[in-house]
């Protein structure tokens, strides 16, 4: 199984809390895959922090452990294709929500977020998982 993995859940591994590093150290690097949105939130969230170089050089790290995976034409596709079916049942998220989601369904891939957003069950095929709400490892 291929995960791919949300900003928040990211954080999380970096700042080393319980199962989602847990998790991580469990499955073999090929099969954690990042969303190129979701690493541009962390180079941003970087650049913002007040320890800019180590930071960055953390995000580098994951970079080369972890394919990224872009927001390619398949991808694009499957945003317009949620995007379009969230607006008819009035249910509007962010771009970069849908970006991230859109990136995992176009890889065949299961979410890991902690975003509720993305947990609500809207968009149709996602497969999500929430290492964050396992409370015992």
């Amino acid at each position: 199984m291929k995960y791919a993995l949300d900003t928040n859940i990211v954080v999380a591994a970096l700042n080393g809390l319980g199962f989602v590093r847990v998790k991580l150290a469990a499955l073999h690097a090929q099969d954690v895959v990042l969303p190129a949105p979701a690493v541009a939130e962390l180079y941003f969230g970087a650049r913002a922090s007040s320890r800019v170089n180590e930071n960055v050089a953390r995000v580098d790290r994951l970079v080369e452990r972890f394919a990224v995976l872009p927001f390619d034409e398949a991808a694009t596709r499957r945003f317009a294709e949620i995007k379009a079916a969230l607006r008819t049942i009035g249910r509007a998220k962010s771009d970069f929500d849908l970006a991230i989601a859109s990136i995992a369904l176009a890889h065949g891939a299961t979410l890991v977020t902690h975003d509720a957003a993305l947990l609500d069950g809207t968009i149709a095929g996602l497969l999500v998982e929430d290492w964050l709400a396992v409370k015992s490892l």
